[in-house]
Parts: C-alpha cells; sequence; structure tokens
C-alpha cells in the first residue's frame, strides 16, 4: 500500500521543501532507514499500540487494520521519522533512530476504512499545529500509543433564499478548526443536500454563495442552528444530521461595474473601497489585495447599514490577465482623488448599491515585470530592488522608496530615487518599500511595489555577503554562499534561479549548472528566508555566463595524394562533446570552392598542389576554435582503373558489335574506341559499336578503348578478337499484298522490314502461279487477263556479304470484274433550234473506256443521234434534251450515265445581213434587191418595197422597176426570211438617192 500523503494543512504543502521531504519519506519507507537523525546510542526505541475506531461518540471502539502510524519531527515543519501499517488486529510497532518527542499521525490513508475514518494527529487534532508530542526516552524506549480515529459526520438538508426558493449556485462544506482536509458538495436543482465526511471534534460547517455576484451571506452550522457569524461547531463521532435548512440572508453590497467608454466591461481593474472610521475620521482603506474586478467587469464589497464608502478604481498597478490597454484611474462619480468622491451609503441590510463607472483609455500596456527587494531594512545597511525585465523595450523606469508604520499609508522617503536605498535611524519601526513606476510614450504607466522588511525589527541575517561562486561559463556550476543563517530559519533557505530575467525551474537549490544555452546571459539567484516573527532575509546576486573555450586538436589527413584518390579529415577529440565540426579544404593555401565535407576527392586541378584541410568546432556558449592540418606531399597524376573490354554480339555482316569497355575510374573517364579488322584499323570506326559490313567477311575484329582523364595517365587496353566474320543472313519478311482484287485496282506489295538496311529489293507479280511478265515492279494494276485468277507476288532481297532471300505473300482472292468510274455526263451548248449541242462525259476510268452516246428528246431516244454532238432541228422545239453516255472495258462490267436534262429547246435564230439596192435612180429603171446570205439555209426570203416610209402596193418581189410616182423620193427594200422553228427576221437596205 503506498505510503499516504499528509493532510492539505500539512507544513510539507506550504512550503518549498515539501515535495522532497515526502520523496525522502518514501526512500526511507523503502529502505528502513532514516538519516537525518542519528542515534546517540545503540538503544532502540520503538512506538508500539493498537489502533482503533468509533463509529460514533457512544459506540465501543474496535481494532482497524491497515492503517498507517507514523512519527514526525516535534516542529512546525513536522518532517517524516519513521512509521508502519496496522495488523488486522489493530497492532502496530515501529522504531525510530533516536529518543526524543515525536507528532504522531494516524490515517486511513487509501485503505478500506479511508471513507469512514478520519485522519488524526495525536491529542485528537487535525493537523499537526497544537498537537501534543509523545516521547521516547532512554528510561522508557518503548512508549505505548493507542491512537483511536473517529468516524466522519454527516448532514442532510436544504438551502434557500427568504423567500423559499431553492439555491443552487452555492457551496455546503466543513473544514476542520486546525486546518486539514476539506468536505463540500452542492445542492441539487431544488435545494436539497448531502454532505459526508464531516471532520470530527470541531469544523467550521458554512453555505456560501458562489454564484460570482455576492448575492447572500455566508451561513454557518452550531451543531444545533444556523448563524450568520464566524462559528465552529462541535461534531460528535458519526453524527447524522438530517433536515438542517439553511435560509441565507441577502448580502448588503455595493455592486459596481467597470466599463471602457464603448460600455463594455472591463475586468481585472484594481479598485479600493474606502470606509470612514468615524473614531479617527479617516477613510481607510482594506488590509488586503489586490483586488480587482470580475471578468464581467463586476466589483462586489460587503457594506454595513449606515456606513459611509467611496470607490476608486486604478489600472496602473496591473493585475490580472494582460490586455493591450489600460485605463485611466477614477473614482465614483468621475472624480480624480476620493477627496472628491461621491459618499455611498446603505440604507437597509439587504440592499444592493449599485453604480457603473466607465474609464477612459489612458495608453497601450506595458508589460512589467515583478521587481525584487534584496538585502537588510536596518539602518546602515542596504536594500536594492531589481525591477525585472519590462517591455516592450524601451521602457523608463522610475523609483521612490516608501515607508509606512502600522498599515498607514505609504509616504515618499525624501530623496530615495534611485535602486538603492541605505535605511536610517528615522526608519525605525517603518515597513520600508520600493516603488517602481514604467513610462512609455503612447503606454499607460504601470506601478508596483514590493516589500523590503521593517526597518528596527528583528530579522534573519546571515554571516557573510550573499555571492555566487564558480566558473561563470558552460559546464560549470554555480553554487549560492550565503554563510550562516542566524537564527537557523524555520522555512528557507528557498533559491530562485533567473536566465536574462526569466525564471529558470531546472532548480531550486544552491547550486545550477550552467548550459551551453546559457552563455553570455545573465544568471541570477534569488534568496528567501522565513523565521517567523523575524523579518525573512532576501538576497540576491548575478553572474554573466562567459562563453566556454573548446578542446581543439589540430587535424590530420589521411588517404594518398594523388588525382582520384580520397583525402579523409581526422580531426581528433573535441569537447565537450558534442561540437559540431565544419571542414574546409585548401589547395596549397587557397579555399576550395563547396570543399567542405570531411572527405575530399583530389581533381585534376590539384596535381602539383599540396593539400590541407581546416577544422572548425562551434558549440553553443563556446568560442569557436579552428585548427588547420600540415600539408600533404604534393599531388601526383592519378592511375585509372583500366579493365580489358570485351565485345558482345554475334560476328556476322549485318551484326552490331558492342564494346564493353568494363568499369574504368575514379569516374567519370573519357573513353574513345577503335575496331580494328584482322589488326588494321578501321577508318571511322571509332563509336562504341560497329555494324559489321560486306568488307568484314572472313575476318576477325577487335576494339582498343582508351582512357583518358585529366590529371591521370592515359590508360588503352584491346580486346580479345572474335570469330571470323560470317556471312550475313537477311531478315527476311514475308510480304503481303494491299488493294482490292479486282480487274482496274491496283495492287500494291507490302515487303516488310528487310534487314540489316539498306537492302536490295526485287518484285515479281504472279497470276495464279505464273509468273506475268513485265510485272516486276512493288505495284501491279489488274488487267482483264487477271480475271478469276489469284494474285501473288515474290519479294527478293540482296546485300553485299548476305544470303541472298525470297518469300512470296499469300495469294489474294480470285480477281473479280472491274467497276468502271463513271461520272454523271453534262451537256454543253444553247438548248436553241440550229444551235450544236455536245455530250461532255467525264473522266471515266481506269483509261481507255469506250464511250458510246445516245441522245433523247423529251425521253425519246432520236434515231442516229449517237454522236457526242447533236444539231437541234425544228423537231426539237419545245424539247428538252438529254444524252446518255455507256462506258465499256474488257474485264469490266458496262456502265451507263445519264445527263441532267437541258431547258426546252427554244426557236432558232436568223441570220439576216443588212440588203442592198442595186439599180439607177431614175423613172423608168428597174431596182434589184440583193438579200446577202441568210442562214442557216434554206431561209425563205419576201420582199416589200418602200416610197420614203410607206410600202408601194404590190411591190413585194425581189425588183421594183421605178415609175413617176417615185420622182423625188428615195426608195428602199425590206428583207424578211423566214424558216420553220425558227423567229422571222426583218432586214431594210439603205434608201436610195432621190429618184430622178
Amino acid at each position: 500500500m503506498p505510503l499516504p500523503r499528509p493532510a492539505a494543512d500539512h507544513p510539507f504543502h506550504r512550503t518549498r521543501q515539501g515535495v522532497w521531504a515526502i520523496l525522502a519519506a518514501v526512500a526511507l519507507v523503502a529502505a528502513g532507514l532514516f538519516a537525518g537523525i542519528a542515534p546517540a546510542s545503540a538503544a532502540t526505541y520503538t512506538f508500539k499500540g493498537v489502533v482503533k475506531g468509533k463509529l460514533t461518540a457512544t459506540a465501543t471502539a474496535t481494532a482497524l487494520g491497515d492503517v498507517w502510524v507514523g512519527a514526525y519531527t516535534n516542529d512546525d515543519r513536522a518532517d517524516f521519522v519513521a512509521g508502519a501499517w496496522s495488523a488486522p488486529d489493530g497492532s502496530y510497532s515501529f522504531t525510530v533512530p533516536a529518543s526524543g518527542s515525536y507528532k504522531i499521525w494516524t490515517t486511513c490513508s487509501s485503505g478500506p476504512c479511508s471513507a469512514t475514518y478520519a485522519s488524526e494527529w495525536n491529542s485528537n487534532q487535525s493537523s499537526s499545529y497544537g498537537s501534543t508530542p509523545v516521547a521516547v526516552t532512554d528510561a522508557a524506549p518503548t512508549t505505548t500509543y493507542n491512537p483511536q480515529l473517529e468516524a466522519f459526520g454527516s448532514m442532510t438538508g436544504r438551502v434557500t433564499n427568504k423567500a423559499g426558493q431553492p439555491l443552487t449556485a452555492v457551496s455546503v462544506s466543513a473544514s476542520p478548526n486546525n486546518g486539514g482536509q476539506v468536505s463540500s458538495t452542492k445542492p441539487d436543482a431544488n435545494g436539497y443536500f448531502t454532505l459526508t465526511k464531516i471532520p470530527p471534534n470541531q469544523a467550521y460547517i458554512s453555505v456560501r454563495d458562489e454564484s460570482g455576484q455576492r448575492l447572500y451571506l455566508e451561513q454557518y452550522w452550531t451543531g444545533t442552528g444556523t448563524v450568520d457569524t464566524y462559528t465552529v461547531a462541535t461534531v460528535p463521532a458519526g453524527v447524522a444530521w438530517t433536515n438542517v435548512n439553511f435560509v441565507l440572508k441577502d448580502e448588503t453590497l455595493m455592486e459596481a461595474t467597470v466599463v471602457d467608454p464603448a460600455g463594455a466591461p472591463i475586468a481585472d481593474v484594481g479598485y479600493i473601497p474606502w470606509v470612514y472610521n468615524e473614531a479617527t475620521a479617516a477613510w481607510e482603506g482594506p488590509q488586503m489585495g489586490p483586488l480587482t474586478s470580475n471578468a464581467q467587469g463586476k466589483i462586489y464589497w460587503r457594506m454595513t447599514v449606515g456606513k459611509k464608502y467611496k470607490l476608486c478604481v486604478s489600472d496602473t498597478v496591473y493585475e490580472g490577465a494582460p490586455r493591450d490597454k489600460r485605463y485611466k484611474a477614477e473614482c465614483y462619480d468621475n472624480t480624480p482623488t476620493k477627496d472628491t468622491a461621491t459618499v455611498l451609503t446603505a440604507t437597509s441590510a439587504g440592499q444592493r448599491v449599485k453604480l457603473t463607472m466607465q474609464l477612459d483609455v489612458a495608453g497601450l500596456s506595458l508589460t512589467p515585470d515583478r521587481p525584487y527587494v534584496y538585502g537588510s531594512a536596518q539602518a546602515g545597511q542596504k536594500l536594492t530592488v531589481d525591477p525585472g525585465v519590462w517591455g516592450p523595450a524601451p521602457v523608463t523606469l522610475a523609483y521612490q522608496w516608501q515607508r509606512s508604520k502600522d498599515n498607514s499609508e505609504l509616504q515618499d522617503i525624501a530623496g530615495a530615487t534611485t535602486t538603492v536605498y541605505t535605511p536610517t535611524a528615522a526608519d525605525a519601526g517603518y515597513d520600508i518599500w520600493a516603488k517602481v513606476t514604467g513610462t512609455k510614450t503612447g503606454y499607460a504607466p504601470h506601478t508596483t511595489s514590493v516589500h523590503g522588511g521593517k526597518s528596527g525589527a528583528e530579522a534573519v541575517t546571515s554571516s557573510k555577503p550573499f555571492t555566487l561562486l564558480g566558473t561563470p561559463s558552460a559546464g560549470n556550476t554555480l553554487t549560492v554562499d550565503h554563510g550562516t543563517l542566524n537564527p537557523a530559519p524555520d522555512f528557507g533557505p528557498y533559491y530562485d534561479w533567473f536566465v536574462n530575467g526569466v525564471q529558470d525551474y531546472r532548480t531550486n537549490g544552491p547550486t545550477f549548472l550552467l548550459q551551453t544555452s546559457d552563455a553570455g546571459k545573465k544568471v541570477t539567484v534569488r534568496l528567501s528566508v522565513h523565521d517567523w516573527p523575524l523579518q525573512p532575509y532576501y538576497g540576491q546576486a548575478s553572474v554573466t555566463v562567459a562563453a566556454g573555450t573548446l578542446t581543439a586538436p589540430v587535424p590530420t589527413v589521411s588517404g594518398t595524394a594523388k588525382v582520384g584518390s580520397v583525402l579523409t579529415a581526422v580531426p581528433g577529440t573535441w569537447g565537450p562533446a558534442p561540437v559540431t565540426l565544419a571542414y574546409q579544404w585548401f589547395r596549397s593555401g587557397v579555399a576550395i570552392a563547396g570543399a567542405t565535407s570531411a572527405t575530399y576527392s583530389l581533381a585534376a586541378a590539384d596535381l602539383g598542389k599540396t593539400m590541407t584541410v581546416r577544422v572548425t568546432g562551434t558549440k553553443a556558449g563556446f568560442t569557436t576554435a579552428a585548427k588547420t592540418s600540415a600539408a600533404t606531399a604534393a599531388v601526383a597524376a592519378g592511375t585509372l582503373t583500366a579493365p580489358v573490354p570485351t565485345v558482345s554480339g554475334t560476328a556476322k555482316v549485318g551484326s552490331v558489335l558492342t564494346a564493353v569497355p568494363g568499369t574504368w575510374g575514379p569516374a567519370p573517364v573519357t573513353l574513345t574506341y577503335q575496331w580494328f579488322r584482322s589488326g588494321v584499323a578501321i577508318t571511322g570506326a571509332t563509336s562504341a559499336t560497329y555494324s559489321l559490313a560486306a568488307a568484314d567477311l572472313g575476318k576477325t575484329m577487335t576494339v582498343q578503348v582508351t582512357g583518358g582523364k585529366a590529371g591521370f595517365r592515359t590508360a588503352a587496353k584491346t580486346s580479345a578478337a572474335t570469330a571470323a566474320v560470317a556471312v550475313g543472313t537477311l531478315t527476311a519478311p514475308v510480304p503481303t499484298v494491299t488493294g482490292t482484287a479486282k480487274v482496274g485496282s491496283v495492287l500494291t506489295a507490302v515487303p516488310g522490314a528487310w534487314g540489316p538496311a539498306p537492302v536490295t529489293l526485287a518484285y515479281q507479280w504472279y497470276r495464279s502461279g505464273v509468273a506475268i511478265t513485265g510485272a516486276t515492279s512493288a505495284t501491279y494494276s489488274l488487267a482483264a487477263a487477271d480475271l478469276g485468277k489469284t494474285m501473288t507476288v515474290r519479294v527478293t532481297g540482296s546485300k553485299s556479304g548476305f544470303t541472298t532471300a525470297a518469300k512470296t505473300s499469300a495469294a489474294t482472292a480470285a480477281v473479280s470484274v472491274g467497276t468502271l468510274t463513271a461520272p454523271v455526263p453534262t451537256v454543253s451548248g444553247t438548248a436553241k433550234v440550229g444551235s450544236v449541242l455536245t455530250a461532255v462525259p467525264g473522266a471515266w476510268g481506269p483509261a481507255p473506256v469506250t464511250l458510246a452516246y445516245q441522245w433523247y428528246r423529251s425521253g425519246v431516244a432520236i434515231t442516229g443521234a449517237t454522236s457526242a454532238t447533236y444539231s437541234l432541228a425544228a423537231a426539237d422545239l419545245g424539247k428538252t434534251m438529254t444524252v446518255r453516255v455507256t462506258g465499256s472495258k474488257t474485264g469490266f462490267t458496262t456502265a451507263a450515265k445519264t445527263s441532267v436534262a437541258t431547258a426546252a429547246v427554244a426557236a432558232g435564230t436568223l441570220t439576216g445581213p443588212t440588203p442592198t439596192v442595186a439599180g439607177t435612180a431614175t423613172v423608168g429603171s428597174t431596182l434589184t434587191a440583193t438579200p446577202g446570205a441568210w442562214g442557216p439555209a434554206p431561209v425563205t426570203l419576201t420582199y416589200q418595197w418602200f416610197r420614203g416610209s410607206t410600202a408601194i402596193s404590190g411591190a413585194t418581189a425581189q425588183t421594183y422597176k421605178l415609175v413617176a410616182a417615185d420622182k423625188g423620193s428615195a426608195i428602199k427594200v425590206r428583207v424578211t426570211g423566214t424558216k420553220t422553228a425558227y423567229t422571222a427576221l426583218a432586214r431594210y437596205s439603205v434608201a436610195t438617192a432621190l429618184i430622178g
């Protein structure tokens, strides 16, 4: 079973050493030792007894097993000495290392009885304070102590207000009057509660408002009833109080709300409620603090009916959570000091005096630190204030030392405005304070005060000034030296360590191991020692940590100094480990760019140079150090790794031989190649591969590989010879035939990829296995002779140095009848009688194609109209004309195509020249009309003679004899031509001269 922890009120929980005391106790129980007290003699000192428990005040006590009984030192610290667990019959026994008086603690811890019985110190106390010690002496080395644990009490009841409404935001609790474990609970929704583990004997049993609004007065249980004053109740063992009703009274209260200019609540604003003392006629502040507004900006303060109060708030003493801005101080109602503030008074019990205070913004918020005062407040000695680290830097700090007596207001000490103050005899009986005020443009000022002790009062002292011992560099330990403290304190010494003003929690003891991260920083230790009622002792000492010195050996270089070799820096053992090492290689004293690793591969540029390496060690908190090695010998030319090459590939014409050079080194190495034919270099054969040609037939082949690299000697290696080069074998795929197997189509031989290229290919086409004379190209046009036959092609490949090869394609299907290309013919010419129409057949194919023509008159074949042209006759007038073209060719299907019909054939147009008149223009002479050639012949001509513009009656012959009536007139003739299916045409001659 684990060792029980002491009660919450035990000094372990009130000092910084508590955790170490508990750990020490665990170790002592495990080892059965106690190193803190050495026995004066070989005598054995024993505590023994029987642990019993009482369930009620009147019950008989019964033995309890599995209970811890322990002895602790008889002082305020109550350090653990020894202890044991009780047996099932309640008996226990343990020894202590020395005679003396001890405080005895008995507890069920977490054992089976822990839910029933309360822990106790001897003399029935809930804490070590006030417990009566039990002694073992040399005369009586064995002491019988019979602890008797008493059962917890319990209570059930209800919590309401005066109106009978259930209260739930309250806490019902019981705490021992002398300190110890507290038991608490909360009521249910109807206000009912059950409180268990009420400590026996005497306890404070109360109901407290926990709404955060201070609505109700705290109420106490006396054992028989409830009161509103601080009262302790007697709790009999195992008592069970039932139906206990707490009726809470309204609290008489000041309720202030602090808001910003926008009306939003301001949390964590400091406040002072001033109350007027009628007896002294002075306004007095509370002896507690700091007091601040809550998260809702609320301030609650209990008032006494009839008393006078004033309320002032200030944001210059930063309290609570940090925020980005601060507010100006003021008193209610909007006055700068309490002297002019409004008086607030409660006139009746339970009254809530409500007010709102709106604060103006004073500026941004500083980041203050907590000042620390150390030294002595005695006259003639020195006090120093360390303000800590304030921000954002820079912050101007002002100092004012103050003093007060008997809790009076602080008074400035004239002229005491530096970080150091030496108290005088006039300060005797005064508490000395250091006030630090930080200011910065745009920021609200911040003021904080710290107590420096009471001057003239007896205090803890030290035999020597407080200092730090040890070398202030990384890896070393600083040790506090404060001499002898007088008197030996009850509490302390306590140590707080800081690095650059920030508390460092790696230790709270008197020694501090400096780490590399501390280099260049200020390390401070603060000492505090308390021994009530003496004034405490505070000390502070600081050192600046220097950078450490690395152990830096001279490096060496391993490896061979020739191009291609790798040099390695051997740095030696740097310390204290780990040390980060960096490398820089040098070529005859000149740093090589990029050569910063622990190894370096010697390059061509290093040939003839000496090499060194510089090793630089760095470590946080240490001064960087660098060491350079001794130089190597001059770097020699490197030797290439040159294997004998081999040749892969088949030694026959057409194959490709490949030189396999092997792995040359150090990489990269430039390789060149030369191929040899039976020992004779082949011109131009200088690549890693070589294609065997006809000239190589019967020869053996070798290749010489030559390696070159800057800074290295050139090397050449020749392969073993191949076998004699054999005749090559062509790659000869089976050809295929593309195209349609019908007369008129073109078949194409697809030979495939013959190789090695180039290969000369020849073709021969076959008609059902019979070679076709002259058909030796890659294509073949199917002719009429091929109709019904199958076609194949044989491809023969030949190449010098290779065996000729021939491959024949698979046969095509039997060649079918061809299909002529038969376009629709068109008709050119004008569709009118007398014109010639021409059939335009288009391109028939495959040429030649025999074409035949047939003309149609409105769909009826015209007998004999079978030529490519047709002259439109009178019979065609009003008809549409078409022509059908029929193509025929041996081996092809005959095809016929008919043109689109022309427009209806129009009447023809006659050709008629202007007639002339022959004869003498005198009366009695005969005039003759000469009509000219009309067409198309034959054309029927008629005549009409005119005297002036008047037709001469009856003058319709080709000739006309002039009569007397004609005298003086001009004569002309009109010739009119007519022909079937033609439009009639009339022509007038030129008039004669006037008839004489």
